[in-house]
């Protein structure tokens, strides 16, 4: 059976795409119920003004439509989202919309980013619809007051993934939803029949300490992962079989195999009493890497409260504009694939016995600005983006719905590449004489709970998204670490925190994704990780933020807003989430508030 899928599709290309594309116009004088305004680049902003909004469009064009243009594809901006949409069809110059001529469109999930659109109307009006019917109304809800924008709206042909067996599809997400159930049963074992303690990376070596159940018996070893590895899948690792496990063990190996830094690897415990090697612990990374720092550096705080955004360099402004808003923070963000495409006179970096190269230009105008901001005391948190150029850092199950990608964790190339970049910019940036300027907080990707458009990695269950995300974070902090012993990685999360997603397999509750850091902590080694969290109001179009109705004094808030932020302090108060007895370090790293004009308050 043809799939039909009407809410956000799973691929959606830009426009050049497409063979045949025909524009669709705004009949702006035919709204009914609905509130209108047309801004720069064909944005249109939308109001409810009853139950029954619609918005009505035609086909821009006196060229006759494809047969294969049955696609209804548009754009939005909506952070509460559409319960209900209904698309209504007719020929053009006709006014006739009938519920006989009708497509159910389901719901708008919310956005809180551009985000694609699209309905089948060929399948949704069981093959009702032609290319005759080049008018068509968007019924958008069914209540007054409903913001959003739109877009680019559109007719166009379906892409290859809109083709696909919805039971293909659904076959998909099951295997990986096994795949999910099976890493969570290794992960929450209430008990091991062994454990590792501590992995500890000193200058030259690496310190295994653990113990086996007194009970047990037969014959055991240590088992090393490399990062890209997974020890939940009963493959790879590599078993240390010279010599058995005793009961309580401390096992020291040399640091460097060749030019390969076992700071990053993992270390378990096999039984190989079976035929088959057998994990009977976690796999845990290193927690104690201070003696593995290469250099000193000291723990960098804001004087003050006030910062600011993604800077950006502006000739002539940049310097004056910081120093008259007296910030103490910064943020910048590091689109990756600036830096690893080369161009033709790049910055050579060593890591691991290879040379890896990246852009001059782009570089020198970082330093710039870091260099400016560090000289003036003002502490900057980096914020690294993997966006579709990016290479072999983008994950393989990316889709160009999303903004910025997951990083690419599934090779032993992919996790080099992403190491030695890591490296090259927290050298860069850590250097005792500040030749650069200094970061010393690193975000680790956008928003990764809204991961279908921020970091985007396909449809995941949340136990396998969760678990890439895990490894780059600790790839992250172990690099970083090597050359500033105060460095901490930050996870990025939007103001949503306890909720249902409609769609499980594209977004995640904040809370959820920060007890799974607890439980990796708990599971598999400690690290300096903290929150990056995004405060906005309820609503993005909102600032009245004290008026937050969702916004409560409760672990289980529906959102965390700047009318409950001491929700968040209390949260990561909780035992569980202390670091070395301390509580985690947060960034309120973005918010702000929509001004819906220009009038005095």
């Amino acid at each position: 059976m043809k799939f039909f899928c009407y809410y956000l599709l799973p691929l959606i290309s830009c426009l050049s795409a497409y063979s045949t594309t025909f524009p669709l116009k705004v009949e702006e004088a035919k709204t009914h119920q609905m509130e209108l305004a047309r801004g720069d680049g064909g944005i249109y902003s939308l109001r409810s003004t009853g139950d029954d909004p619609q918005l009505v469009l035609r086909v821009d064009s006196t060229k006759a439509l494809s047969d294969e243009a049955i696609i209804l594809a548009f754009e939005y901006f909506c952070p509460d989202g559409v319960d209900f949409v209904e698309v209504f069809y007719t020929k053009e110059g006709q006014t006739d919309w009938s519920q006989s001529r009708q497509v159910e469109g389901g719901r708008l999930p919310i956005a809180e980013a551009w985000q694609p659109f699209a309905i089948d109307l060929d399948f949704g009006s069981r093959g009702k619809w032609t290319p005759d019917d080049r008018a068509i109304r968007i019924d958008f809800g069914r209540a007054p007051d409903i913001h959003l924008q739109v877009r680019n709206f559109h007719l166009r042909a379906p892409t290859e993934a809109e083709q696909r067996d919805s039971a293909e599809i659904q076959a998909i997400l099951d295997a990986k939803t096994a795949r999910a159930e099976k890493l969570d049963q290794h992960l929450m074992a209430e008990s091991k029949k062994a454990t590792v303690t501590a992995v500890t990376v000193e200058a030259n070596a690496v310190v295994v300490e653990g113990f086996l159940d007194p009970e047990l018996e037969g014959t055991f070893h240590l088992i090393e992962y490399r990062p890209h590895e997974d020890p939940w899948t009963s493959q790879g690792g590599y078993i240390h079989s010279a010599s058995a496990l005793p009961h309580s063990f401390r096992v020291t190996l040399p640091r460097f195999i060749w030019e390969r830094d076992r700071l990053v690897h993992r270390f378990g415990v096999v039984s190989v009493t079976d035929d088959a090697p057998r994990l009977i612990s976690h796999a845990v990374w290193a927690s104690e890497v201070s003696g593995a720092a290469e250099r000193e550096m000291p723990r960098l705080r804001p004087a003050n409260k006030k910062g600011l955004g993604a800077i950006t360099f502006k000739e002539d402004i940049f310097e004056q504009d910081l120093e008259d808003l007296g910030i103490a923070a910064a943020t910048i963000n590091f689109t990756l694939g600036d830096i690893v495409n080369p161009g033709s006179d790049p910055i050579t970096h060593e890591h691991q016995g290879r040379t890896w190269h990246y852009n001059r230009a782009t570089m020198e105008e970082f330093d710039h600005k870091i260099r400016w901001m560090t000289e003036r005391d003002i502490v900057i948190s980096a914020i690294l983006l993997v966006d579709k150029d990016s290479g072999i850092l983008v994950h393989p199950d990316y889709d160009p719905a999303g903004i910025y990608a997951m990083g690419n964790m599934t090779t032993a190339e992919a996790t080099d590449a992403y190491r030695a970049l890591v490296s090259f910019l927290a050298e860069r940036y850590s250097r005792p004489d500040r030749e650069h300027g200094w970061i010393s907080h690193w975000i680790v990707f956008n928003e990764i709970d809204y991961g279908w458009v921020w970091t985007n990695m396909g449809e995941q269950p949340m136990s396998l998204y969760m678990d890439t995300f895990d490894k780059a974070m600790r790839l992250t902090w172990l690099e970083a670490r090597r050359f500033n012993p105060t460095a901490e990685v930050f996870i990025s999360l939007t103001h949503s925190w306890q909720y249902s997603p409609a769609d499980r397999f594209r977004a995640y509750a904040p809370r959820a994704l920060i007890d799974r850091m607890a439980l990796y902590s708990a599971t598999t080694g400690d690290y300096a990780w903290g929150v990056a969290y995004h405060p906005y109001p309820q609503s993005l179009l909102r600032p009245r933020t004290w008026e937050d109705t969702l916004a409560t004094p409760s672990f289980s808030t529906r959102y965390i807003t700047p009318k409950n932020i001491e929700v968040l302090d209390a949260y990561l108060h909780q035992d569980h989430f202390l670091y070395e007895g301390s509580v985690r370090t947060v960034l309120l790293s973005e918010q702000g508030f929509h001004t819906p004009d220009y009038s005095e308050a």
